[in-house]
């Protein structure tokens, strides 16, 4: 045999080998991997879908259970004064929470007042016999037995109509009491709301109406967990109402659907390059191929390790591997935008905008170990609206969160120094954590903080201090770190300074209580 035929043989016989080792390659390691990271992602999206739907129902039954759990609304079922409606139940409020009815129901199930957007949900289009709405959608005897707050939440046909609906019993502020009725909510499920949730799940979805007299066999209920069996570029769920009848159809479009193909510009770029590293040596694959593949395992395997997101090095002589690390960063961007705006979202408080209980626990942990170092002096302060209360039962859960607001905006505008925070803790109720050089600035700034808040002049027809909103703050400070300290946690600092809250109430209110922790000395031991 000449050189040269074996040298062609050589060559055939590598390149088939080529061919066969990475034909196995892509069919029993390469396309399975892929296809389960595509399942995984698909499945992925669907639970996005779920949670941005269930995310899009709760503001719904949130502000339902607010105006129902009123005093105010039970003085109104049984007086139905129309001034408590211009003040409280104004065409405003409802549209500026996306309410498209609202409807309220005395225990009989009797419709005493309603409110709708347009004429398709006016009280022609409810229930003729309500009785059957009894359990479901409106209370059943054995809440009014209870006399405890109650809710139903969920998905119903309005006359042709599909929209979710709150209902939640009507019951005095405190949350006991006789029951005087109910009310429900609705919102429509249209194009509006369907686009709000494709912009907080970040999924291509479609929703449509179910004729409630055909049969939808092969399709399963979309509230179960999601799996996909087959891949596919659109997969799809049926919605039931709270009566079990197939009310909607959700169509969820993926963006990977593809199973990859073999004969692909990458895949013959691959087998060109392993028959050239077959016949000259591994030093082109190591640099091409390799060390890009090495690189992206470890940035992965160190997103695995770390649960944070890392980028790609795109600096490499093969263009299909740039491209590929070019698209994992742009991925990579938009996940941490996503969730860096869900975290924020997580250390913020809804109504003020300032930081949570979350955001507590996190900035006063890391203070508390830098005043464990020895670095500075720490302080908490409890402030408490003194007759909160009162304020809200006189003028209403609308004028308390506004008075929420100011407070502590007011607070916020205070606390501008580094190592202050302020957060509310619950309710009424604020906290906030200081981190100085001495007692005196911490000191000054507790007394600015009351004073400020009496200057906001908000006018208390209860409050026995020139008819303004007050409040009460106890604070504890600890000087440097001492041995003697070595028992204290921050979460006990934080019980410390309730309980100078507490001697501030019961000593008239409107009153600063604070507590000086000074290391006793050491002794010698003889």
């Amino acid at each position: 045999m000449k050189l040269n035929h074996f040298l062609n043989l050589l060559g055939l016989v590598i390149l088939l080998f080529s061919l066969f080792a990475a034909s196995v390659l892509y069919h029993f390691v390469y396309l399975p991997a892929i296809e389960s990271q595509i399942r995984s992602q698909q499945e992925k999206e669907l639970l996005a879908v779920q949670r941005g739907i269930k995310f899009a129902q709760k503001g719904l039954e949130t502000l339902c259970y607010d105006y129902a759990v009123w005093d105010e609304m039970v003085k109104f079922v049984y007086s139905r004064d129309p001034a408590f409606i211009e003040s409280n139940l104004s065409v405003n409020t409802f549209e500026a929470a996306d309410i498209d009815g609202a409807y309220l129901f005395d225990t009989e199930g009797k419709l005493l007042w309603q409110h709708f957007v347009n004429p398709d949900f006016s009280s022609h289009s409810l229930q003729k016999d309500n009785s059957t709405w009894v359990g479901e959608v409106l209370p059943d005897e054995n809440i009014f037995t209870k006399q405890l707050p109650s809710t139903r939440n969920g998905i119903i046909n309005l006359d042709g109509t599909v929209v979710y609906f709150s209902n939640a019993v009507v019951l005095p502020t405190k949350g006991v009491g006789e029951i005087a009725g109910s009310l429900l909510m609705v919102r429509e499920i249209d194009n509006n709301l369907v686009e709000q949730i494709r912009q907080l799940s970040l999924v291509n979805f479609n929703i449509e109406s179910l004729d409630a007299e055909q049969s939808y066999s092969g399709l399963t209920n979309f509230n179960s967990m999601p799996q996909i069996d087959e891949l596919d570029s659109k997969h799809e769920w049926l919605i039931n109402d709270v009566f079990g009848v197939p009310t909607l159809k959700i169509s969820v479009i993926h963006d990977e659907r593809i199973t990859p193909s073999i004969l692909t510009p990458e895949s013959m770029l691959l087998f060109v390059t392993l028959i050239i590293a077959s016949i000259c040596s591994v030093i082109p694959v190591s640099v091409m191929i390799l060390r890009p593949i090495r690189s992206a395992s470890l940035v992965l395997d160190r997103m695995a390790e770390r649960g944070m997101l890392y980028k790609m090095r795109t600096t490499w002589h093969i263009d299909e591997i740039v491209r590929l690390t070019s698209s994992f960063n742009l991925m990579v961007d938009k996940l941490e935008r996503h969730q860096n705006y869900l975290e924020s979202l997580s250390y913020k408080d809804p109504l003020t905008g300032i930081a949570n209980r979350r955001s507590l626990e996190v900035f006063a942990q890391r203070a508390f170990t830098q005043w464990n170092e020895g670095k500075g002096v720490i302080g908490f302060l409890m402030i408490d609206i003194d007759l909160f209360k009162e304020y809200n039962d006189t003028l209403g859960h609308q004028a308390g969160d506004k008075a929420i607001l100011s407070i502590a905006q007011t607070l916020l505008l205070e606390c501008r120094r580094r190592g202050e925070l302020v957060t509310r803790y619950g309710g009424e109720e604020f906290c906030v954590v200081i981190q100085g050089d001495n007692f005196a600035q911490m000191e000054l700034l507790s007394k600015r903080m009351l004073e400020k808040v009496r200057e906001l002049n908000i006018y208390h027809p209860k409050s026995c201090f020139d008819g303004r909103v007050t409040v009460s703050i106890g604070g504890v400070f600890y000087e440097r770190f001492h041995p003697s300290f070595s028992d204290v946690s921050w979460e006990g600092m934080i019980a410390q300074a309730d309980e100078q809250l507490y001697k501030a109430k019961l000593s008239g209110r409107n009153k600063l209580m604070l507590e000086y922790k000074r290391g006793e000395p050491l002794k010698l031991v003889e």
